[in-house]
């Protein structure tokens, strides 16, 4: 069966301003189109699509939904016996707006026995960006924000520190954040996916300069430096950014920067590997 974009959007929930943004920006599905230039989408598009809302409804970035959409995996399994993900994430989320750390803490216990890129990906970022649109929507405090903040970079950096990120034999990353930037929990994200696939991270945190970037990158010579841009900048400033750490980084080393702050289109530039989804691009280049 064929339905037009706004029996889609109907049916999905999707309105068709953002259904044709995907569809530019992702490729996300092809239309067939009619003779007078009507859109048509089939089951299996409708299909796709309701299930990528469901996910970003969840809390998932539209680029983790697409990618775990098509690679046909299950952000929310539960373990045989065990809580589902999306109940233990959702108690952690009530618990961290009371300020209840017990409570959070009571339910991270609850997925301890999943890998620690699944606790990362499908607990501790999604409630970590449920707090910050629910601060941007004003409807909740950055008190509430700041405290949930502690809290998932506390089990951030429990991860790493489990993970002896420098014990590794892999090739080495090296993980910074830019300058003026304090946002790290991506960074630390990133850190924990490549350390589970068999590379030596070094973490330097946030708010690094420049130039001292430049002095560990030329002295360290690692195969990937990857950085976080959280806080929104335009086009010329980013690209500048993007120039400036191509240039501080040796040749051979790649140099991944993702992150919301990241203008489209997203792609590859002067050298750099571009995107709004780190956690992705930073497994892709992993492997």
């Amino acid at each position: 069966m064929s339905y037009r974009i706004k029996r889609v959007a109907h049916l999905t929930g999707i309105n068709p301003a953002t259904l044709r943004a995907w569809e530019r920006r992702y490729g996300l599905v092809a239309p067939d189109r009619t003779g007078s230039g009507y859109r048509l989408y089939t089951d299996e598009d409708v299909a796709m699509l309701s299930r990528i809302k469901v996910l970003v409804d969840e809390g998932l970035t539209i680029g983790e939904a697409i990618s775990r959409v098509r690679r046909g995996t299950e952000p929310l399994p539960a373990d045989a016996g065990g809580p589902s993900v999306r109940d233990v994430r959702f108690r952690m989320l009530e618990a961290l707006l009371a300020f209840d750390r017990r409570g959070a803490l009571e339910a991270y216990q609850e997925v301890l026995r999943l890998p620690p890129d699944r606790r990362v990906e499908e607990v501790l970022l999604p409630v970590l960006r449920h707090v910050g649109d629910l601060w941007e929507a004003n409807e909740c405090g950055i008190s509430e924000e700041h405290f949930a903040t502690a809290f998932v970079r506390e089990k951030l950096a429990g991860i790493i520190e489990d993970l002896d990120t420098g014990a590794a034999r892999g090739p080495e990353a090296v993980c910074a954040g830019i300058p003026g930037d304090m946002h790290e929990c991506g960074l630390m994200a990133a850190t924990i996916h490549l350390a589970t696939r068999g590379w030596r991270v070094v973490f330097l945190g946030a708010n690094v300069p420049v130039e001292d970037l430049r002095r560990i990158l030329q002295q360290r010579r690692p195969a990937l430096f990857c950085t976080s841009v959280v806080n929104t900048m335009g086009v010329a400033d980013f690209r500048m950014l993007a120039r400036a750490l191509r240039e501080a980084a040796p040749p051979e080393t790649e140099v991944v920067i993702g992150g919301p702050g990241v203008p489209p289109p997203f792609a590859s530039a002067d050298g750099v590997r571009l995107t709004d989804d780190l956690s992705e691009l930073v497994k892709a280049a992993a492997a």
